[in-house]
């Protein structure tokens, strides 16, 4: 599975606005593309989705992925490696 889109917690937006075009998108295309967790740690979430292998990977070769999303935020566009970038919605 390719996940682009990442949602933790329980954003105080509609999702679905935010990572699609109308509610057609967000059905079709971007609901099957989207991760939901309560997991704040960074890395363990790019771990669980596939991106890397392991937190040490990650601790040794992007040290500046090793952050906990704790505020509500949106990350628009985050590059996590050479070829995948993510979008990720924090909420409460």
């Amino acid at each position: 599975m390719y996940i682009e889109n990442i949602v933790i917690g329980n954003p105080i937006v509609n999702f679905a606005s935010m990572f699609g075009k109308d509610e057609s998108d967000w059905n079709s295309i971007e609901k099957e593309k989207t991760y939901f967790t309560e997991e704040r740690f960074l890395p363990r979430i790019l771990v669980s989705i596939g991106i890397y292998p392991s937190v040490n990977e990650i601790r040794r070769n992007k040290p500046e992925l090793m952050v906990t999303l704790d505020k509500l935020d949106f990350v628009d566009c985050l590059k996590v490696s050479k070829k995948r970038k993510v979008w990720i919605l924090v909420g409460e």
